[in-house]
């Protein structure tokens, strides 16, 4: 009892002194602390370690005890730093566990460092790997090879969400422990999504090894055989119980917290038969008739390969279900139809023979040998992710072809994005394959985003091109700095086709855009909700109205409507019929120059409009040029005759001075109640008065929340001299 006294520095109380004695022998005691009563158990709780806290989660909530706040001073304590989107976290316990996993994983955290993290009864990686629902790896994939194999069955269970962040090469011992990571995590887990970000110089190898196993191939290794696929009969039969599977913890089963249902999904996931992509993955890689009627024979060196591959027959009773399995059923049947043929072709680019001995000229995509082995030669299908993130990864010619590859009876993919890849005319492949995979039956691709400096075919045409060919699509975005100049002529102007868009973002090159074009895809996608310009050049401002007049006439289903860094000085009367007969709930207008001309009238209308618009929530007009006179008039928004209901208002980067925030602020408080709760003007003026600017931000501060910065005008000054 002294060394307790002497401990705490000050005199402890009967309770404190009990209470470290139970928490001191937690090992014993654990059941029965859980029973204890909810006053005693709150005063226990913060003196536990993170792995018994961890564990009497579940007793402390049906005591109706919350467990949050102690999560959090862990989070402040350990971690040292602020969490993104701070004031979002719904479940500082999974934060702190999940962001725990990681540092303890990278050797960035030293679990001796603190008595709270530290318990020799415990794994650190396996207790915290439960709670890892994105699994981030590294640079040169650190701490990968010292994954237990019970660390890899709680991840195989927890993890969503794969992403690779600022990789570099790794020795072959590390690469051969992602590859099985990689297996265990994708095709006998539960990821949906791998992102590959910000690897500027790509180790080709690595990279493809990333992208087969996501689009589901694998060979299972003679060295390090996997558990899953030994416990997956191939004759149909049932595997081993997942019972018998080791528990990720030594948790008693009532208070592990497992989902049932889940655990039978898994199950149920894992008892299905992986097919050899011998027989069942290449099938119609959009080779013409002309081309397939030129090989209607296989070669010698095709019979003997096919001639010594097992039987598939087995596996044509092989389904999925929500997409999670490991063989879309459209898929399998449309590979079981497939010529013997194919696959060879798909794998080694052995072209047909023409009558006269020469090859035959094939699609660019049949070319290449880059993915011969290890991946696709005798490989397994396996499920494979729904969604992939190529993000400032240039993409090589063999590499560009790799992934295109794979495309091409990638049918699971609902969402691809690939952004600063530098594809240059290399885009051309990546259409092609996803061509062939628009008509395979289960393709079931939903969104797509490609962003990069320049782009080799013009933005209109490609968004053309991808409609034409997946006009089931949900969103498309389309982003481009520069467009490369071509001496082919463009081709005429298309009609687009109906379609089912429900959100398009396009960012264009600097060129003038063709009109024709931009109104034909907005009159085509009478679905849409949310739309989004950026840097869209016109030849005339009659251009621009005639694009706000299809809007307002075609797609009067939008919700969010953006317009960014475009010049929209001359489109008043068009933007205010827009604003009356629509029913949108978010406007952007940002760096448009919307107040540059006769902006007095304008405002005033457009105010008007606002006014009787009882939909328009959210409101963002940063780097228009307001000013003090334009600021004030945006008060009336709130008058007691108004009908607005906006509720978060951007005026940044308008040029507001702090006699005019003031203003304002007093019209706003003769207004009573209003509906402003969230107000931005970053990057204006204020610093031009402080202590005026002090007395704004104040008034301000009863009424809304004021988002704001500390910005200096003289960096500027040049940017507002026409509206001081």
């Amino acid at each position: 009892m002294e060394e307790a006294l002497e401990d705490a520095g000050g005199t402890l109380t009967l309770f404190q002194l009990c209470a470290r004695a139970v928490t001191a022998n937690m090992e014993r005691l654990e059941e029965d602390v859980w029973g204890l009563p909810a006053v005693i158990l709150q005063g226990i709780l913060p003196l536990l370690n993170i792995y018994y806290l961890e564990r009497i989660e579940q007793a402390a909530v049906k005591k109706g005890l919350s467990t949050q706040s102690i999560w959090c001073k862990l989070w402040n304590d350990i971690m040292k730093s602020k969490p993104s989107r701070f004031g979002t976290v719904t479940c500082w316990r999974k934060k702190f566990l999940e962001a725990f996993f990681h540092n303890v994983l990278r050797g960035i955290l030293d679990v001796s460092s603190d008595q709270r993290l530290n318990d020799q009864r415990f794994s650190p990686l396996v207790h915290s790997s439960r709670h890892v629902s994105e699994l981030t790896i590294c640079n040169k994939q650190q701490g990968v090879s010292e994954l237990t194999p019970a660390v890899l069955e709680c991840l195989t269970q927890s993890v969503e969400t794969l992403k690779f962040l600022h990789l570099r090469s790794s020795d072959p011992n590390t690469q051969k422990s992602l590859r099985l990571l990689l297996h265990h995590l994708i095709h006998h887990g539960q990821v949906k999504k791998v992102s590959v970000l910000s690897w500027p110089c790509p180790d080709n190898q690595l990279l493809v090894l990333i992208l087969a196993l996501s689009a589901g191939f694998w060979q299972q290794p003679t060295d390090v055989p996997c558990k899953f696929c030994l416990e997956t009969p191939r004759n149909g039969g049932s595997r081993t119980d997942p019972v018998n599977r080791p528990e990720c913890d030594t948790l008693p089963k009532a208070h592990t917290g497992e989902n049932e249902e889940e655990t039978g999904s898994q199950s149920a996931l894992l008892s299905l038969q992986p097919l050899n992509i011998s027989q069942n993955v290449a099938t119609d890689l959009g080779k013409s008739k002309g081309t397939r009627a030129a090989r209607n024979a296989p070669s010698r060196k095709e019979t003997a390969r096919n001639s010594s591959l097992p039987s598939a027959a087995s596996g044509s009773n092989v389904s999925s279900t929500s997409g999670e399995g490991l063989v879309q059923g459209p898929a399998l049947q449309r590979a079981c139809a497939s010529e013997p043929s194919d696959l060879y072709d798909f794998i080694f680019s052995v072209p047909p023979v023409g009558e006269e001995g020469n090859t035959t000229a094939g699609p660019p995509l049949v070319e290449d040998t880059s993915i011969e082995a290890p991946f696709l030669h005798n490989a397994i299908l396996f499920r494979s992710v729904r969604a992939l993130n190529l993000h400032n990864v240039p993409l090589a010619l063999s590499t560009c072809r790799s992934l295109c590859h794979l495309l091409r009876s990638w049918v699971s993919l609902e969402r691809l994005t690939m952004a600063y890849n530098d594809l240059g005319a290399n885009i051309t492949l990546v259409l092609e394959a996803l061509s062939v995979l628009s008509r395979d039956p289960g393709c079931c691709l939903s969104v797509f985003s490609m962003s990069d400096f320049t782009t080799y075919i013009p933005t209109l045409d490609l968004a053309h091109t991808l409609l034409s060919t997946f006009p089931g699509l949900q969103l498309l975005s389309l982003s481009y700095d520069l467009e490369h100049q071509s001496d082919k002529e463009r081709p005429g102007g298309a009609e687009f086709p109906e379609n089912h868009l429900k959100q398009l973002e396009l960012r264009f090159p600097q060129d003038p855009l063709q009109v024709e074009h931009l109104v034909s895809i907005l009159k085509a996608s009478s679905s849409l909700t949310d739309l989004s310009l950026d840097n869209a050049t016109f030849s005339c401002q009659e251009d621009l109205k005639l694009v706000l007049r299809a809007i307002a006439e075609y797609n009067t289903g939008l919700r969010r409507l953006s317009f960014h860094d475009m010049k929209m000085t001359e489109t008043h009367t068009e933007i205010v019929h827009m604003l009356n007969c629509s029913s949108l709930e978010e406007i952007k207008f940002s760096f448009c120059r919307l107040f540059e001309k006769e902006s007095e009238e304008f405002l005033a209308q457009f105010v008007s409009a606002l006014k009787r618009n009882p939909s328009v929530k959210i409101l963002k007009l940063c780097g228009n040029r307001l000013g003090n006179d334009g600021l004030c008039v945006l008060a009336d928004l709130y008058a007691a005759d108004s009908l607005s209901t906006i509720h978060y208002l951007d005026v940044s980067s308008n040029c507001i001075k702090p006699e005019g925030l003031l203003q304002f602020a007093k019209k706003l408080e003769g207004c009573g109640e209003i509906k402003l709760r969230q107000l931005s003007i970053s990057q204006n003026l204020l610093d031009r008065d402080p202590i005026m600017a002090h007395e704004a931000l104040q008034s301000l501060e009863g009424v809304c929340c004021i988002v704001s910065d500390n910005w200096t005008s003289t960096q500027a000054f040049a940017d507002h001299v026409s509206v001081m």
